[in-house]
């Protein structure tokens, strides 16, 4: 491409094959890189080869009709990798609580039904206690419980009236012993994940002043989207681009009811849950409009209206370098 003069390069975003290609050329300043949404360039007629493709996207690219896709900077695409990755491994821990669960109940053992957190400091203890013994008493149960456990050592000793074999006893350690191998790989990741988003402390501190969002869904967002938002002209672009927009569905002067666009499904889905954070938070003005809307236009519209509202006031902290102000409600409102 340098030998022929190539200053423009478009491909289209394909899975994971252009990033390699894009990490190369990223580092040539003098090209200029389009990366296209391939369902912009479908039903094509005769793109049957990797040649025509490749003439279809130059013809496009002349004739200026494809839009280039928001690629964030090689930082932000690192810890985008990080916090993925450490999201993955949640779920995978979630995971493997469950099925420590469900082994449990299967064995007459109904621990959940009295302690909410299972592998908690409690729960930890007396899982252990199960591997090692396969049974537990009244009176390990009195010791081992915190005082901070709703119920009493007799409710929890009734529900864990069962036994397990040795063989069933292998398996449970077994369970604990992936579910601690987890916990410490999500701890160390943690510690790696600080070490990257160090060139975004300032955006994250910011970021965390924001009802429903903490340090870690702020890093999640910024691995996302970045800190900065010069590729959005405004709060509606970022919000279309992550899908949190109403489509647009009007004819004849009537305006019909339509889902929202889909966008980028994983800063939609934090920021979903974000907003269930912030309705739960109390005294906030966010919070409130949630709790007065939702009879009106039901739980789940809100709880998206309340994300994309989140999302506004991502944009203009970011663009502003300021922290949350509940005057921002008022922006949000108007924001388009």
């Amino acid at each position: 491409m340098i030998e022929n003069d190539c200053k423009h390069v478009a491909m289209e975003s394909t899975g994971v094959y252009w990033k390699p290609i894009y990490d190369i050329l990223e580092e040539l300043d003098d090209i200029t890189i389009y990366v296209v949404n391939a369902q912009h360039m479908r039903n094509i007629p005769g793109r049957k080869t990797d040649i025509k493709d490749a003439e279809w996207i130059a013809e496009l690219f002349r004739y200026g009709l494809l839009e280039n896709s928001f690629i964030p900077s090689k930082e932000v695409r690192e810890l985008s990798e990080y916090v993925r990755y450490y999201k993955k491994l949640n779920e995978d821990k979630a995971h493997q609580i469950t099925r420590i669960e469900k082994f449990l109940q299967t064995h007459g053992f109904k621990l959940s039904s009295v302690i909410t957190d299972i592998v908690g400091l409690s729960g930890k203890k007396i899982l252990n206690r199960l591997a090692d013994k396969g049974s537990i008493t009244f009176l390990e149960v009195s010791a081992l419980i915190s005082k901070r456990i709703k119920k009493s050592p007799e409710e929890i000793s009734y529900a864990l009236n069962g036994s397990l074999s040795i063989n069933e006893r292998k398996l449970l350690k077994k369970m604990l012993t992936f579910l601690d191998t987890l916990e410490r790989e999500l701890e160390e990741l943690k510690e790696l994940i600080f070490e990257v988003a160090e060139p975004f402390k300032e955006s994250i501190e910011l970021l965390s002043t924001i009802p429903g969002l903490d340090i870690l869904s702020s890093l999640y967002v910024l691995g996302e989207i970045g800190d900065n938002m010069d590729s959005f002209p405004s709060a509606a672009h970022i919000s279309s681009w992550a899908g949190l927009s109403p489509r647009n569905n009007e004819s004849a002067g009537k305006k019909k009811s339509q889902k929202i666009m889909p966008g980028n499904s994983y800063i939609k889905s934090i920021l979903c849950q974000c907003a269930w954070a912030a309705t739960r938070t109390r005294n906030t003005r966010i919070a409130r409009w949630f709790w007065s809307h939702q009879g009106k236009i039901g739980q789940k519209k809100s709880v998206i209206a309340v994300a994309r509202k989140l999302l506004v006031y991502i944009y203009y902290i970011l663009k502003t370098k300021s922290p949350y102000d509940s005057a921002l409600d008022c922006v949000a409102k108007n924001s388009g």
